[in-house]
Formats: C-alpha cells, sequence, structure tokens
C-alpha cells in the first residue's frame, strides 16, 4: 500500500475543472456501503465519537480519590488512576462544566467572583450560544445524561481535529493521509496528555475551521454555491473562537496556520479574485461573530482584563532548556519518575524535532519544490523559525517591543513550537522526491537521534534524575530510526503508522479512562448537594467551605459558594463588603483559588499564600455578617462560633466534614 502523492501539475488546492460531471455513483443512488466505502474518513471518526458519547467516557481525572466520597469505595468504572497534577481539569473546568449541566445554566454562582464566560468559553448570550456551541449542549443536562454532554464537549475537539486535518492537508497539500499522521502525532504529544487535551480545543476548531475556509472557495469556484456557503458558514463559526483560545498558544500556531489557509485559498490566479471575495467573507463573519462573543462578555472581559494578576504581561524570547523544548520523545517514563525543578506540565511539549528534521529535509535538496504549496511552506517555516528563536535565544530588551510575541512567555511557546513544526513537516512530506535514498534518510535520522539524545542529557540531569542511559538511547534511537524510515519511504504506510504508534506509547497512561462522573454525581453526598443547590439558588443563598474538595464538589452540583474558583476577576463591590479597606492586590486576581480558613482566635484578614490563591482567613460569624447570602459553612473541624448552629456532616474524600446554619439575630432562616 502507498499514500497518495499530490499532482505535480495542478495545484493541490485547485478546484475541479467546472464543467466536469459527476461519476456512476453520484449519478445514481448511493448504498450505505458505498457511503462507507467513500466517506470513511468522516463516518469512522464521527461513529467512535457518538459511541462515546452514549457511553459517556471522557479522560477526565476527576475520578482521583480526593473527588471520591469513600476512596475506598469509589463509584463508576475507571481504567488507570489520575495523576494529582492538572488540578486546572479535576478541581475546575470539569466540575464547571458538570455545575453547568446540574443548573441548566452558565451563570456564575459564586458571589465573590466576576461573570467567567470570557475565560471559561460558557455561552452566555444567542450569539456566544452558536459559536461556544459545545458550552451550550451543556445547558441541557436537566433532559439529557450529564456524562453524555460532558462527554460530548470533552471528545469535539479531537472529532474535529481528525475531520480537520486530513481536509486541511488535503487542501493545501493534494495529500489527505498526511493529514492524518498530522492528527496522529498532535494527539500523541505529551503536551496534549499532560495539558489536558489543551492544546487539541486550539487545533480542532482551528484545522476545522480552515478546511471549511479552504472548502469554501473550492466548492464556489465549482458552482455549487449552496454547500459553499454551508461551508463558509461552518467556517466563520469555528474561526470566530480563535481570540478565546489560550492566546498565547493561538499567537504561535493559529496565526500561521490560518495565514497558510489563506494564501492557499489566493494561490491561483485564475479564481484569486473569488478567492478574496470568499476570504472577506468567511473572516468578515468570524470577526463578526467573535465581536458579539466578546460583547455579550463584557463584563467576564474587562474583569480578567482589569487583575493585577495574571494582568497585562509584556515578555521577551528567552533561552529555555532544551529538554523542554525537544524532549518530548524522552518523556514516557516521566510519571513513574521523580521530577525535579518543574512538573510533568510544564516539561511536557509537542514533537519540535520535526523542525530538525525539516532542516535537514530542506538543506538536503530532498523536496521537490515544484510539488509543493510554497506561499503555505514559506509561512509555516518563517513561523518555526521565528518561534525557535523565541525559545532559544535570548532577546533581550529587543524581544518587548515585537508585537504579539511580546504578549507570549518563551515556556509557553516551547509547551506548542512542535505543533508548529508539525504542521510544517506534513506540507513538505508529500512534495519529497520520490526516492530521497538511504544517506538523506540516516543523515536526517542521525541529526534527530543527537538532537534528542543531548536533551536526554539535560533531562537526566535537572529534571528525571533516575531517567537511565539506556532509556536516553533508546528513545533517540527510536526517534531517529522513525525519521530515517519516513524519509526513506515518504509514500509507504508502513513507517507513518509505527511513528504514530510510537508516539502514543509515550502517552497512554497518562490520562485514566472514565465512564461516567464518578463519585460527582452517583454518591449520596452529591446527591444531597444536588438537591441543596437548588433550593440556594431558589432562594438566592450561598455556602462558604474550608475546602478545595468540598469546593469542587459544590461548583459541580450548582451549590452557590463564596469560596471555589475566581476564574475572571472579582466583583469588586463584594470583596469590598466583605473587607472594606483591605489591599487590592491581594484579591484583584483572576484564575484563582478563593480558600477559606475558619479561625476565631484572630481578626478577619485576606493574603496570598501563591499566586493563584487568595485565602480569607477568621472567624465565621464575622465573614457572615458581612456577606448575609452566606447562610452555611462547611468546616473540615468542628466550629464553636455563638452564630453557628450544627446542622449535619457528610464524608467527601474520606473525612468528614460539618455544615453548620448561620443564625444572626437579624437574619431570618
Amino acid at each position: 500500500m502507498h499514500l497518495e502523492s499530490a499532482d505535480p501539475t495542478l495545484p493541490p488546492a485547485g478546484p475541479a475543472a467546472p464543467g466536469a460531471t459527476p461519476g456512476p455513483a453520484a449519478a445514481g443512488g448511493r448504498t450505505w456501503r458505498d457511503v462507507l466505502r467513500r466517506h470513511w474518513h468522516v463516518v469512522g471518526p464521527v461513529a467512535v465519537y457518538l459511541l462515546l458519547v452514549v457511553l459517556g467516557v471522557t479522560l477526565s481525572s476527576i475520578g482521583t480519590w480526593e473527588l471520591r466520597q469513600d476512596p475506598a469505595q469509589p463509584y463508576g468504572h475507571q481504567i488507570g488512576e489520575p495523576l494529582a497534577l492538572r488540578s486546572d481539569e479535576f478541581l475546575t473546568s470539569t466540575p464547571l462544566n458538570l455545575g453547568v449541566t446540574a443548573t441548566g445554566s452558565t451563570d456564575d454562582l459564586n458571589p465573590l467572583a466576576a461573570p467567567h464566560g470570557f475565560t471559561s468559553l460558557l455561552s452566555s448570550g444567542p450569539v456566544s450560544s452558536v459559536v461556544l456551541h459545545d458550552a451550550t449542549l451543556l445547558r441541557l443536562g436537566p433532559w439529557l445524561p450529564d456524562a453524555s454532554l460532558l462527554a460530548a464537549r470533552w471528545w469535539l475537539p479531537v472529532l474535529l481535529l481528525l475531520l480537520g486535518a486530513p481536509a486541511f492537508f488535503r487542501e493545501v497539500t493534494g495529500n489527505r493521509w498526511v493529514g492524518w499522521f498530522a492528527a496522529g502525532l498532535m494527539l500523541a504529544s505529551p503536551a496534549t496528555a499532560w495539558w489536558s487535551l489543551g492544546p487539541v480545543t486550539m487545533l480542532g476548531y482551528t484545522l476545522a475551521g480552515a478546511a471549511a475556509l479552504l472548502l469554501c472557495a473550492r466548492r464556489w469556484t465549482q458552482d455549487r454555491r449552496a454547500v459553499a456557503v454551508a461551508y463558509g458558514l461552518t467556517a466563520a463559526v469555528l474561526l470566530a473562537r480563535t481570540p478565546f483560545h489560550y492566546q498565547p498558544w493561538t499567537i504561535v500556531v493559529v496565526l500561521p496556520l490560518l495565514v497558510a489557509a489563506v494564501l492557499t485559498v489566493l494561490r491561483d490566479r485564475e479564481t484569486r479574485r473569488t478567492g478574496l471575495v470568499v476570504t472577506a467573507a468567511v473572516g468578515g463573519g468570524a470577526l463578526a461573530l467573535a465581536g458579539a462573543v466578546l460583547a455579550e462578555n463584557w463584563a467576564s472581559f474587562q474583569a480578567i482584563t482589569s487583575t493585577l494578576y495574571p494582568g497585562a504581561r509584556v515578555v521577551t524570547g528567552e533561552s529555555q532548556p532544551l529538554q523542554e523544548v525537544f524532549g518530548a520523545t524522552l518523556l514516557g517514563w516521566q510519571e513513574y519518575l521523580p521530577i525535579t525543578g518543574t512538573n510533568n506540565s510544564e516539561i511536557s511539549s509537542s514533537f519540535a524535532v520535526a523542525a530538525i528534521w525539516v532542516l535537514v529535509l530542506v538543506a538536503s535538496r530532498a523536496v521537490a519544490w515544484r510539488r509543493v504549496n510554497r506561499p503555505a511552506i514559506a509561512v509555516l517555516g518563517a513561523a518555526t523559525v521565528f518561534w525557535s528563536s523565541w525559545v532559544l535565544v535570548d532577546w533581550g530588551v529587543v524581544g518587548t517591543h515585537v508585537p504579539l510575541a511580546n504578549l507570549v512567555p518563551p515556556g509557553r511557546a516551547a509547551d506548542v513550537l512542535g505543533y508548529l513544526a508539525v504542521a510544517l513537516l506534513c506540507l513538505l512530506l508529500p512534495g519529497l522526491v520520490e526516492r530521497p535514498g538511504v544517506v538523506r534518510a540516516v543523515v536526517a535520522g542521525g541529526a534527530v537521534t543527537a538532537v534528542v539524545g543531548v536533551a536526554g542529557l539535560f533531562l537526566q540531569r535537572d529534571n528525571l534524575l533516575g531517567l537511565s542511559s539506556p532509556r536516553i538511547l533508546l528513545a533517540s534511537v527510536l526517534t531517529g530510526l522513525c525519521v530515517a524510515l519516513v524519509t526513506w519511504r515518504p509514500r509507504a504506510v508502513v513507517p507513518y503508522v509505527v511513528t504514530v504508534a510510537l508516539a502514543v506509547t509515550l502517552v497512554w497512561r497518562v490520562n485514566p479512562v472514565l465512564v461516567g462522573l464518578g463519585d460527582l454525581r452517583a454518591s449520596s453526598t452529591a446527591q444531597q448537594m444536588m438537591r441543596d443547590g437548588a433550593w440556594l439558588r431558589e432562594h438566592g443563598q450561598a455556602w462558604a467551605s474550608d475546602d478545595v474538595t468540598v469546593d469542587a464538589l459544590m461548583l459541580a452540583t450548582g451549590v452557590p459558594a463564596l469560596s471555589g474558583r475566581q476564574l475572571a476577576g472579582p466583583d469588586r463591590a463584594a470583596w469590598q463588603r466583605m473587607l472594606p479597606g483591605s489591599d487590592e492586590n491581594v484579591w484583584n486576581r483572576g484564575g484563582s483559588f478563593v480558600l477559606f480558613v475558619w479561625d476565631d482566635t484572630v481578626p478577619l484578614t485576606v493574603s496570598n499564600p501563591a499566586a493563584d490563591r487568595i485565602e480569607v482567613r477568621g472567624p465565621a460569624c464575622e465573614v457572615a455578617t458581612r456577606m448575609r447570602e452566606m447562610t452555611s459553612v462547611v468546616s473540615s473541624h468542628r466550629l464553636d462560633e455563638p452564630c453557628l448552629v450544627e446542622h449535619d456532616s457528610f464524608v467527601w474524600s474520606g473525612r468528614t466534614h460539618w455544615r453548620y446554619t448561620v443564625d444572626l439575630p437579624d437574619t431570618a432562616h
């Protein structure tokens, strides 16, 4: 079996002849077998996606013992063990999504926090309900199974990547198969696994939106106007999300991909005018939709931009540790080894060694330039060179004056540089000469082996002290062997399959496979919280706890609470009411946990034990006096304050928590 190659006589994205007639299969009726045979690349991913949704399967870590009623007797089915690292997922994003399914609403339930729609991508108006359609699905929670709704949002970016990458690379290079290779490497990247699929959300929507733009232009030149309009509307909706992804990653990866897509649309001189009209229409529509979403989330946007943390950062390019740039293929053992100087997420990356591979292919004249999309390659090549320098060279004060780049910390650029390099590689591979030869293959494989080996030595010295030299040698040689095989036989299937399969071995153990929602729905504690949350929302009341795992439980069950996450920023009036005269630098923060420490021996104070922590310490009765909506206090230890009446207790994380109702003289309960 051989991979299809681009036709060197036609532009990869050029339209079929306008007068072409449909083939026999199109002229008559199609059987299901015909549809499956011709469209398996669409039907297959969609079928798997629907199966995962129906079964309620995700890779969420909410099955961690911290979110169990009794860790010794967990509910639900789980394969693998969650790693207590990505608390942004299991303590925040997934409980937040489950809170929407519990309430049918995206309203923020923390009286101390500003609306967070801009940061959490939750729909808050008619336009954002369309653009943020995956969040809109969550609002069906009162009528549909919560586990299926969470799975639908969880896997949708993966589905879009599997549909979008082959279509994108087919339009840009003339080769669909290399798009599957790109999607496989992107999904199997350590950064994808250790950042809870965050990069895939960005890549899936971008590549699917860019592919829809390209298909819109193609269909319009074929006089298939209705289909073209459908593709154009789809592209506008998908690309309208671009500004709302994690902005540093977006700047590095998304912008070059979109520019490459636009240049491909405008590549043919004969259809350039049509391409300009299509690009302007789709781009204008995407910008209008994005502007409307921003307007609907203006309060959230103002909150995050006016915070003192994270605030506006102006940075410069700076040399990063080599292992954090080129060490991705060495990370298959990291969950089993002690790590120093960083953590598993921060050191993870994608396959930036693809940039070394590209460099060798170009230098050795392995590319038949007449067969490739040179404008698209020029854009992605320039972007890869620039961002490589951003993470490998100290730019000094000059870097702070480079627009857009000065918003990207070099460590964040290192996270995703590999995705850009993989995209560039996959633009080149279909255009390699028919027989690159053994020498080119050995040189490419050897160069990559050397870079990975050096990165491994730094990783062994600085971060993974238990990483053995034989493991470094094995990972380096296997990486180089994959590069050599693909270079030697770029149109054979086996080298690509082997490469993706080995990449999967790096990450397949990182995230557990969870069926259902575990104790966040099935446990008696969670079910009681669901009932309490409905009553509290109806009466405008809230609770507060001193335990982050209880905060996650309350968030997931729709219980309004003063404790928990302050994602976009503070409600200034509420904070000033609770802590008049306090230092705004302490509580005017986004992306932070609001923690309460019940202590009736000290006055009410607020501090920052960490950059993303806001700790309120003092008597619960004092908080209740100032925040009258707080009608119950949850504590991990018994309290003895005059306004508190013990109501009941519950078990969470295997520990007893006591709930006290507030009984103030002038407050009716």
